[in-house]
Parts: C-alpha cells; structure tokens; sequence
C-alpha cells in the first residue's frame, strides 16, 4: 500500500462514517494505478470486517451478466452455505429478490470492482436496501464519467505516486537497491510515470534478472522511450519490456494465462495440470512437472506479472488473477506467436480465417449475447475448426451451444475444457487426448456407459468433477493400463473404480500395470485398499473415498482399509463414511484430513492429532459427536486450519498449548456450542474466527475473544459471523 496510506484513511472514514443512508463511494483512476488493491485492503481490514454485518465482492468487468453478478453476490455473503449453488437456475428477478432479502435490515458492505458502465448499477440498484443504519457501496472505475454517475459521495480519485512514493515501492519489490545502482534505478522509475503497476513490473523484472550497470542502463533506455509513447500505450510498453525479458521456460506459460475470461478467479491446480498436459512445462530430474509448473507459478509472481488472490487451508496458492491490462499483453503477444486464438463472434465475423494455424483455440461466448446469435457462432467455430488443422486444444467458456459432432479439423486435439456441446463417445476416440475437462451437470447423462466405453492411452488429467451420474457406475477397467494418468476426479460420489486385471506371467516375468503418475484420486465410492491396487498408486498424494456401510453385503474386511497407512506420499485424505473401521490407520504423511459423518466420538481425534504433518483439519457433517471435547495436550502441533461444521458439541475445553501454530477457525451450525475458548485467542498465529450459524453465546465469545486482543494490542484478529435468515424466494 505504498504511498496510498491517506487515500485509504479517507475512504475508511467514508465508510465508516455516522451518515446513516446508503451512502456510494468510487474509486477512479487509470487501469494500474491501484484501485483493486485499496479496495481488497479496505475490504480485508479487521474495523471494516468488524463494522459491518455482512460483506460482499463481485467484479464486474466490461463483458458482465446481470444474473452472474446477483449469483456471486449471494454465494460472497455465504449465508446459507451452498446457497449459490442451489440458485443457480433461477432467473434476474428471483436472485434480486434474495439478495434483497440477506441485505434486508443489515449494515453491509459490497464491493463492485471495475464497472465499466453506468447501465450495470440501474439494472441492479433495485436490490440494495436502504436500511438507514450506514451500509456502503464501493465502487471502482477507470472512467470518470461512471464516478460522477453516481451521485452519492464525491469520487475519490487516485493520484499517481510522486518521486519519493515510487521509490519506496520500488525498493520494496525488488528487495533493495544496490548503491552503485541507485541513480540508474532512480531513472527507470522516474520513466515508469507514477504508475504502481508499471513500476511494479519492472522491479519484479530486476529483482530476477542480473545487478549490473550495463543490464539496468538498457532498461532504463527502454523505459525512456516507453515514456516517450505517452497515453495508453506508455503503460502498455513498459509492461511488455517485462515480458520481453522472461527466461524461455517462462514465455509460454505466461502467455497461457490468456485462456482465461478478463478478472477470472483463475484455480491455480487447473492451471498447473493444463500446463503440463499442454506440454508448456519443462522436466527436471527428481521433480515430478507438477512441482515444476509450481516453481515457474511462483517465478510469475514473483515478477509480479501473477497475483495472489486466495490461500488454500495450509497457506498454498489456491488461486491466482492477473490484471487487465497484462492479460491484454497476453493476448496481443499469444496472437503474435500464434500460441493461441480467443475467438469471439466479432473476431471470427472480421477474421474468418484467423483460427487456421493456431495450436490452442479458446472460444470466449458471453451470456449477454443475444440467442439469435448463438447458433451463428457456434457454426462459424465449427466450420473454423475443420479447416484448423493444427489446433491441438480446445477450451469452451460460458458455452451454451447445442450438442454437435466434433469437426473433422480436431481429430489431434490433445486439450478439452468444455461443457456439453460434444458426445463423450466422440472426444474418448481422440487418440492423442491428454486433458478432458466437463464441469456442465446437463454431461451426467453422457456417463450413463462410460464403463463401456475405451479411454484413450495418453490421457493424464480425467476431470468429471462438475457432472452429476445418473446412477453409481464403475469407470473402464482398462484405467489401470493408462501409464500417463496423473488426476483422476468424479463428482458425486457415484463412481466405482474397477479392480486391476490380474498380473500374468510371460516367459518367467511378473507383469503388472501399474499407475505410478497418478496423484489424485478424488470421491471413489467403495474403494479397496488391498495390497495389489496401493502397489499400482505409489505416488498418489491426494485422496477421496465413500463408503456406504449400510449397503447390502457391505463388509469392512473386504475393503481392507488399514493398508491405507502405506500411502506414504499421500498428503490430502477426504473421508466421507457412515462409521469407520476399528483397524483404520492414516499415513503419516498426511497434511490434510477432512472426515465427513463419520460419527466419532472426539477422543478418537487423539490418532488424527498425532499425524506429525497435519496441516489442515476439515470435521463435516457430524464427522465427531459428543457432548463435550478435550483435546490432548501436545498433539495438533502443526495445525494451521481447523473447520467443524453441524455436530452436537456444546462444552469445548482447551488453550493455547492444544493448537499452537492454528491461523483459521471457521465453525459452522454448531447451535449446541456453549462457547469458544478464550484461550484461543493467545494463540499467537491465529488471524481469523468464522462463525456461520452458531450460537448466540459462541458468537458473543468469539467477540469477546476479539475485543480482549485489541485492548492487547493485537488488531490483526478478524472476526466474522453470519447468522441464518430463514426467507424463501
């Protein structure tokens, strides 16, 4: 937050403010100059999470859709969990309505990132109540005229940084500045013209690149005559020096983030699984690719061209964004280089031909597009593609189109991410298939013979996880005679996985397939653990499992699910079972558990707290019951995230000692709960308590706990309770 530090007192006085009626603040400025970032620290901030009742982001971007937007507001608030996913269906009027009754009476506070027209804000002002208790809107823009639109507060307009700004953020990101360097480096950032995201860019590019005074003089040349360009295309220069200066192994997979829609939540296991199916990442010994695309995952970011945008339950990147104006780099040099085509109906009406010889095409078809225009556009990527002889990928989003045959011109495609436009049966006849991607729930009635059907040899990544099966079936025998999977993921549970063929003998030799790329595994119903199939997945780190023991005929024993201790590289275990075996044993390798209506009691969790790695603890549904739960001292010791959802526990007796390392406690629809432990809060690295659906005496426990470390000293504490609102649309 460098040089923004009185900008951002301003706007929290605003909205902290005693006037009463719903009060609507912009934030505008040039794309780059930091109004995201004010935003989500204003957003984030401990006074502002605890001044208001609820609290909501949603971008909007150029391209937006009124229902998406009312949707990602409904899922933000995470009233009722899973909400969002319920409503889906439901049209403009019945997501407005909703939303207007969780805002109804509440003191909340939304954030509208990146509004580009005034007509979003009258297309969905009529669902933000006034409840004269001082609820706030946040709004950011790149254009003026949007600002002024408002007519509620004076827009706050953000400043360039001056001389002495720009170079504090510049020291800062590139970690210091040698001495000898300090007046070369003074120019490139006087060039950089105030902009934090230029200057930004170029010091995650001179933090990676060699401190000599020839190497910095030639980018301080280059900024110069950057600068020169003046308006938009100054920015847009400097930005591509830090491009143009990306080792080789780096290139490609910065030029890939541009598949990905403007302002998408981009999930970084996606991405890094599309890289290495893509053939974008780059082996080195003893490190699976994996591990590799996370390096070079890391290095972007580092550079500053990647941004963080949420951290997993153990601190990971769990997904990441890139700003506007860098993806806009992206395309321009994937275009260029032919590396990729984002076809839209307007590029495909000017550029008919523009696809021909591209590699990957990623088809960009927006919902507000009007439907007479749907089938046109689906024709013109049909016919585009048959003629596409070298195109090896194809990624659909907000696709909506009619179910068709695969054109002729995609018979090597090696990459799919769509939804329902072609049959299963035709993309498994794709020999050289490495990445099948659906998450449209309309593809449950294509998996209905998935069993019967062949998977192609190459495949690495299988990911069913968005569809719904119609009824349990067993996927392909012949999935154990596929050497390159590497993720294999089902939705719903509704999946079985087939035992392996039998090992033969040929001329005295032992054969047997075995799996030994595969990493995830991930909701299998009825999975067994005999020694023959944890032989064939040695390296699988991530895990997910249903058992219905009440099934006719079901039998323990028979799944033999002690063997599961031999995992030894498992780190991510999820457990969803009626009861659990006495003889069951966890890897100790694990750093994640989530257990779902297990229905234990609370001193079992003495064998999940002695797991040496743990991380991260996920109790769902009734996973641990029980009246009363005292952890054992000297356990938990790696603990950084722990969830307990809808369990009967009242009575919680520990301190600081029982959780030493925990940062996030998130408890949801314990209403038996008497009250969190006040100890917890001494816990040195705790950051956050969620409560959704509590009780009203853990919720007044979890303020308390907050009010007794600010008059501490600690502000970094941030609480946050929903409570349930029982309306139906």
């Amino acid at each position: 937050m460098v040089g923004f530090d009185e900008d951002l007192d301003q706007m929290m006085d605003i909205l902290t403010g005693d006037e009463s009626n719903l009060q609507i603040l912009s934030v505008v400025g040039m794309g780059g100059i930091g109004k995201t970032t004010i935003a989500r620290h204003i957003f984030s901030n401990p006074s502002i999470v605890s001044h208001f009742d609820l609290h909501a982001w949603v971008t909007i971007s150029q391209q937006y859709s009124v229902h998406e937007i009312l949707l990602g507001l409904i899922k933000d608030n995470k009233v009722v969990e899973g909400e969002g996913e319920q409503l889906t269906g439901c049209n403009v009027d019945e997501l407005g309505l909703r939303l207007y009754q969780i805002l109804f009476g509440r003191r909340y506070l939304i954030v509208m990132d990146d509004m580009w027209s005034i007509e979003v804000w009258h297309a969905i002002q009529r669902f933000f109540p006034d409840n004269d208790n001082g609820c706030r809107i946040l709004v950011t823009t790149r254009l003026s005229n949007v600002a002024d639109d408002f007519h509620s507060c004076t827009p706050h307009r953000l400043p360039l940084l001056d001389e002495v700004q720009s170079w504090s953020l510049f020291c800062d990101k590139v970690f210091g500045c040698p001495l000898e360097l300090e007046e070369i480096g003074k120019t490139i950032v006087r060039n950089c013209g105030g902009l934090p995201l230029a200057i930004a860019a170029i010091s995650g590019l001179l933090a990676k690149s060699s401190r000599t005074v020839e190497y910095w003089e030639s980018v301080a040349n280059d900024t110069y005559e950057a600068l020169n360009m003046g308006g938009d295309e100054f920015c847009f220069e400097i930005l591509s020096l830090s491009y143009r200066h990306l080792p080789v192994h780096l290139k490609p997979c910065f030029l890939y983030m541009a598949i990905y829609p403007e302002d998408s939540n981009i999930k970084i296991s996606t991405l890094v699984q599309l890289w290495v199916a893509e053939g974008i990442v780059k082996p080195i010994r003893y490190r699976s690719l994996e591990e590799v695309a996370e390096d070079n995952l890391k290095d972007l970011i580092d550079r500053n061209l990647i941004q963080i945008r949420d951290y997993g339950s153990r601190n990971n990147i769990k997904s990441c964004t890139i700003h506007d104006l860098l993806r806009e780099l992206c395309l321009k040099e994937a275009q260029k280089e032919k590396f990729l085509c984002v076809a839209t109906i307007h590029s495909l009406n000017r550029h008919p031909r523009s696809i021909n010889d591209m590699r990957r095409l990623i088809v960009q078809r927006r919902i507000i597009l009007l439907n007479s225009n749907e089938v046109e556009f689906q024709q013109q990527v049909f016919d585009a593609m048959n003629s596409a002889s070298c195109t090896r990928s194809l990624i659909c989003y907000d696709s909506e189109c009619r179910s068709t045959n695969l054109p002729v011109g995609s018979r090597l495609l090696r990459v799919i991410g769509t939804g329902n436009v072609y049959s299963l049966e035709e993309i498994l006849q794709l020999v050289n298939l490495r990445y099948i991607h659906f998450e449209d729930w309309l593809f449950r009635y294509q998996l209905d013979n998935l069993e019967s059907l062949s998977l192609p040899w190459n495949l690495q990544t299988v990911n069913f996880a968005g569809t719904l099966s119609t009824t349990p079936k067993s996927l392909p025998a012949e999935i154990w005679e596929m050497p390159h999977l590497r993720h294999l993921k089902t939705g719903q549970e509704d999946f079985y996985l087939p035992d392996p063929p039998s090992t033969n003998s040929k001329n005295g030799r032992r054969d047997m397939f075995g799996l030994k790329n595969l990493q995830t595994l991930y909701k299998i119903r009825d999975f067994r653990c005999t020694d023959e199939v944890l032989r064939r997945i040695p390296n699988l780190k991530k895990l997910g499992i249903t058992y219905m023991p009440f099934s006719d005929g079901f039998e323990w024993d028979y799944y033999e699910v002690h063997n599961l201790a031999h995992l030894h590289n498992l780190e991510s275990f999820t457990l969803h079972s009626l009861t659990l075996p006495q003889n069951l044993c966890f890897p100790r390798s694990l750093k994640k558990l989530t257990l779902k209506r297990c229905q234990v009691p609370w001193g079992y969790l003495t064998v999940v707290g002695s797991l040496p790695h743990l991380e991260a603890l996920n109790l769902i549904d009734e996973a641990a019951m029980g009246r009363e739960w005292n952890p054992v001292e000297g356990q938990f010791l790696k603990l950084k995230s722990l969830r307990i959802a809808d369990t009967d526990l009242e009575e919680w007796v520990a301190d600081s000692s029982h959780f030493p390392n925990l940062e996030k406690l998130e408890l949801s629809f314990l209403s038996h709960l008497k009250e969190i432990p006040y100890d917890i809060g001494e816990i040195g690295t705790l950051r956050s308590i969620s409560l959704v659906l509590c009780s009203s005496s853990a919720n007044a426990s979890a303020e308390m706990i907050q009010e007794e470390q600010q008059q501490l000293g600690n502000s970094d504490l941030q609480v946050r309770i929903s409570l349930e609102v029982n309306i139906e649309v």
